[in-house]
């Protein structure tokens, strides 16, 4: 399945610029706080098509854009391309200043990640060139979060003043250990990719997530590979353990977006606590290490069923 950057493809790469601001907590982001800033933007559009286009923003993790990380996202960027569906890849990290936060996520909040995201959106939406029906979200481990995170109304109302929304959620080992509740979602159909054997981001709590989306409206489809691991799509990547990686598997938290109520935390529903417990608790959630590996199969599995679901959801040809 790999396939060379530099290999012909029906393909246009430009370099685009999205406005968008750096939250430094969940707090700022839901009072639409934080400094101005300009993160890139790499858009792969196809050749083959005319009118308007569907678009898949795709989302990267805490590795970022560099080294295998990124070459497996410009990778299904081309691949989408090819579907007929164009792909613009969002850079969070690299205008920021930061390579990757897999050893320290403290370095940029995930919620600069999300108001990232949501601008993209709403700057596609904007754009002719691009159906505004048909725009998509994929993001992986950190930005698999984003993508279904970007589901919820709270989180899409903080930044997009109309009723533009994702047309559809792709989630490839996204982390849940720090789950949110709303009053309702998008209820755009959402698929999930996911490792049985991740102890990096352990599948149950993405699957919890999934379920209670699916109660919320969302029609979801949740994909588990037995014996995989992390980054399974991430061919020439680290294989083995990383002992660096700052790892969130033993953190349990939910809650409330629209009170602020803690709902469960370290496996206690309503535990009535408040601010400064919660952050004491993350601080102390968290330990170190976890596998990653390559698992060619999964790869190959998931464009299949990632190529159904774009052909369903958002129009994608072949």
């Amino acid at each position: 399945m790999r396939m060379a950057l530099g290999a012909a493809v029906a393909v246009q790469l430009r370099k685009i610029a999205i406005p968008s601001i750096t939250p430094k907590s969940l707090a700022e982001f839901l009072h639409r706080q934080g400094a101005p800033a300009t993160v890139a933007g790499e858009l792969y559009l196809p050749t083959q098509r005319t009118g308007a286009v569907p678009v898949l923003i795709l989302k990267h993790g805490s590795g970022g854009l560099g080294g295998a990380n990124g070459d497996a996202i410009r990778q299904w960027a081309q691949l989408v391309a090819r579907w007929g569906v164009a792909a613009l890849v969002v850079d969070s990290f690299g205008p920021r200043g930061i390579t990757d936060t897999a050893a320290n996520q403290a370095q940029l909040s995930s919620w600069a990640d999300v108001a990232d995201t949501l601008a993209a959106l709403k700057l596609l939406g904007a754009d002719a060139r691009f159906d505004k029906r048909r725009i998509g979200v994929m993001g992986w481990s950190r930005g698999g979060s984003v993508a279904l995170e970007t589901a919820l109304e709270t989180v899409r109302t903080r930044i997009i003043a109309d009723d533009l929304k994702f047309a559809a959620h792709v989630v490839f080992y996204g982390a849940a250990e720090f789950q949110y509740r709303d009053r309702a979602t998008d209820r755009s159909p959402m698929l999930f990719f996911h490792g049985e054997a991740d102890n990096y981001v352990p599948v149950g709590p993405t699957r919890e997530f999934a379920d209670w989306a699916q109660s919320m409206g969302n029609r979801v489809s949740f994909v588990a590979y037995p014996g995989t691991y992390h980054d399974f799509d991430v061919e020439g990547g680290f294989h083995g353990f990383a002992r660096n990686l700052e790892v969130g598997a033993k953190c349990d938290l939910i809650l409330d977006l629209t009170n602020g109520h803690v709902l469960r935390m370290d496996h206690k529903d309503n535990p009535g606590v408040g601010a400064e417990a919660v952050r004491g608790y993350v601080r102390s959630c968290f330990s170190r290490g976890a596998n990653l590996a390559y698992n060619a199969a999964a790869r190959a599995a998931a464009a299949e069923k990632l190529h159904a679901f774009l052909r369903q959801y958002l129009g994608a040809t072949g």
